[in-house]
């Protein structure tokens, strides 16, 4: 008992220490996001913009607020005296509203990056982009008598290390080397900051516009509301594209809105979140930079996206990654595997993990970084993912290439020489192991490859049943008297991931029965589950671990618990509808960078795969590829285009529409 005591004692303090680390900073959960396919920024409930990277997701910031509350910087325009705020997207587009009540007035500040399609994209292209590289803020009137607002740029490029130095080009018009700001009326600099007093009434806005193109044309109120109605008609012409019609639309559609604004354009690559170092305990340690591209999610993404309708933004990241395995595969050495673990979404390379001192972290957790060393990590389940992922692409109409086929010859190859090697795993240990997981998505592979690319001779069968063979005698260990799953060769090991076997299809029902109740007794907490055992209270609750634990339950029948669960879920989600990486069961408080792919797509996968099971019969007992191919059909070329038109008619207007491309 007196140990109990302390301990509960030391729970309390680090609360304690907690609460008021978090005090002083914006919950994540309050952030909205707002972006262009280039970058992204984030938005508090005051009109501030805490996290702003130029001039893409993974370039230095130049606000930095998040991470830390006095040295970041910030871009914010608010009202002078108390107000309230009312915030909500412009219906299911990136463009964010705050309304300001005053005790006398009240006005909107619209957030937004301008997007465009470029003037030669095809009617149903929706990822050949204009780089627009624009974000403007614009405050106008809305009742009451006129407000008197401020406006406060504190510009902390570099993580903060180098001072603003703007250079005044008029009352209105000051320049940074990474961007120049307009506003239109007259701004002072003290100290490397720049502010400005306005008053907002009926027919005088106020707009600020922070440029970061090359050229930096000086913007009007006539150019800003055509930029602003170019991009309300790219977002509402992009959801024409959306095929879900259920319950949970609101919440899908703003989930895949989100994950459209972490897609980069020029490449077609995505981030796995717009931010780094938002800690997965607060004052912990384990802060990690997310702004590159993890293989792992590829399959997911393409599954996702082509069951929406969005082929677009799931070819173009195909090819993204087709690429970059060229590019690694010219330079890997002999017999050295050509996959890596993430890439950059731009041309330039990753940087070397670097800890940032000179900023705080978000509520003093510490370190802050840039770069990631899982980079140079060996992960055997990525074979898997890219191999699944041809598997979808070809099934929706897509075209198996020579270069395509010499990435899955090479690939299958690779899996068939390293699937008995240690890996990282999934969750990037520092150390290797044998991790059932990578076992698992190598068998993937090669029952993907005897599709893709044949076996005539059976070896790749073989093989399969090898890998079978070995993950049941050293993986499948007895506790009190039932087998489960371990996460780990040799070792009893709990851990979210084994749920993964079943929904492939590798494992059958009995065990992975067996192993998710085990995973529940130990891992859950209401709706949210720990990634393993080893992980309770030291962290947060992976979001994804509970989808995955909600299509578990689909694939085993229990539709309604599974509906329960995904209940939950959305109710956790924030008032925005986004996801950070994790949540803390006992707190509720947001975790990891903010919003995440991962969890966004395992909501969407979660609604999808949901509905299909209630509508159609014994859908719910099918492997995770079964139901990709009875669920989804052409969404490639001309048969995907009159499917589309088939299914949404409304998308025959775009035909004739350039509503949402780019003009002068």
């Amino acid at each position: 008992m007196k140990t109990h005591g302390l301990f509960a004692r030391g729970v309390a303090l680090c609360a304690q220490r907690c609460s008021r680390r978090l005090a002083a900073m914006t919950p994540i959960r309050d952030y909205a996001i707002i972006g262009n396919c280039e970058t992204a920024a984030l938005i508090n409930p005051d009109g501030g913009i805490d996290w702003l990277c130029l001039p893409a997701f993974d370039a230095a910031p130049v606000f930095n607020r998040l991470l830390d509350d006095e040295k970041g910087g910030d871009f914010t325009i608010c009202p002078n005296e108390k107000f309230e705020v009312a915030r909500c997207y412009l219906e299911n587009s990136a463009i964010f509203e705050t309304k300001f009540s005053t005790r006398t007035g009240v006005v909107r500040l619209t957030d937004f990056f301008v997007i465009a399609r470029a003037t030669k994209a095809r009617f149903y292209d929706f990822t050949t982009l204009h780089e627009t590289s624009k974000l403007v803020r614009l405050v106008e009137w809305e009742s009451g008598a006129p407000v008197e607002m401020e406006m406060r740029v504190r510009a902390r490029p570099d993580y903060a290390r180098k001072l603003a130095r703007w250079r005044e080009q008029s009352a209105t018009a000051f320049a940074l080397d990474e961007a120049t700001l307009f506003t239109n009326t007259p701004m002072t600099e003290s100290d490397g900051d720049l502010s400005a007093s306005f008053r907002v009434e009926r027919d005088r806005p106020f707009f600020a516009v922070l440029d970061y193109t090359s050229a930096r044309p000086l913007p009007d109120i006539e150019k800003i509301r055509r930029w602003l109605r170019i991009t309300a008609s790219f977002w509402r012409e992009w959801n024409l594209f959306n095929y879900y019609r259920g319950p949970h639309e609101k919440m899908v559609r703003r989930s895949a809105v989100t994950l459209k604004l972490l897609t980069y354009a020029r490449t077609g690559g995505f981030v796995a979140a717009p931010t780094t170092s938002l800690p997965e305990q607060i004052g912990g340690e384990a802060n990690w930079d997310y702004r590159f591209t993890w293989l792992r999610d590829t399959a997911l993404f393409i599954q996702t996206l082509f069951g929406l309708g969005y082929s677009g933004e799931a070819k173009a990241f195909l090819d993204f990654a087709v690429k970059q395995w060229i590019k690694r595969s010219e330079k890997a050495e002999e017999n050295a595997p050509t996959i890596g673990v993430l890439y950059p979404v731009c041309d330039v390379p990753i940087p070397p993990e670097t800890t940032l001192d000179q900023l705080a972290g978000f509520a003093d957790s510490k370190p802050v970084r840039m770069g990631n060393a899982a980079e140079d990590q060996f992960q055997l389940d990525n074979y898997g993912h890219v191999l699944q992922s041809f598997f979808f692409f070809r099934h929706t109409g897509g075209k198996i290439d020579a270069e395509r086929r010499e990435m899955l010859e090479r690939l299958t190859e690779e899996a068939v020489r390293s699937w008995r090697k240690e890996d990282n795993g999934i969750w990037e240990e520092r150390d290797t192991s044998q991790f059932t997981y990578g076992k698992i998505m190598c068998w993937v592979a090669l029952k993907r490859a005897r599709v893709l690319l044949g076996d005539k001779e059976g070896k790749l069968g073989k093989i399969c049943a090898e890998i079978q063979r070995e993950v049941h005698d050293r993986a499948l260990l007895e506790d009190n008297g039932r087998k489960q799953l371990s996460a780990k060769f040799d070792e009893p090991a709990l851990d979210a991931s084994t749920m993964l076997a079943f929904t492939t299809g590798f494992l059958d029902e009995h065990i992975a029965t067996v192993t998710r109740h085990g995973l529940e007794q130990k891992l859950a907490r209401g709706p949210l589950l720990y990634r393993s055992e080893e992980k309770v209270g030291k962290e947060g609750a992976f979001l994804i671990c509970s989808f995955w634990w909600i299509n578990h339950l689909i694939r085993e029948g229990h539709l309604a618990r599974a509906e329960e669960l995904l209940e939950r879920m959305i109710k956790l989600a924030s008032p925005l509808g986004l996801y950070s990486e994790e949540i803390d069961p006992e707190t509720g408080e947001f975790l990891g960078n903010f919003p995440q792919a991962f969890s966004h797509l395992g909501l969407i996968q979660s609604v999808l795969t949901l509905e299909s099971a209630k509508k159609k019969r014994d859908f719910y007992a099918l492997s995770d590829d079964e139901k990709f191919q009875l669920s989804v059909g052409s969404t490639i070329g001309l048969k995907g285009v009159i499917a589309g038109f088939l299914r949404v008619p409304k998308t025959g207007l775009l035909f004739i529409s350039k509503a949402s491309k780019w003009r002068e």
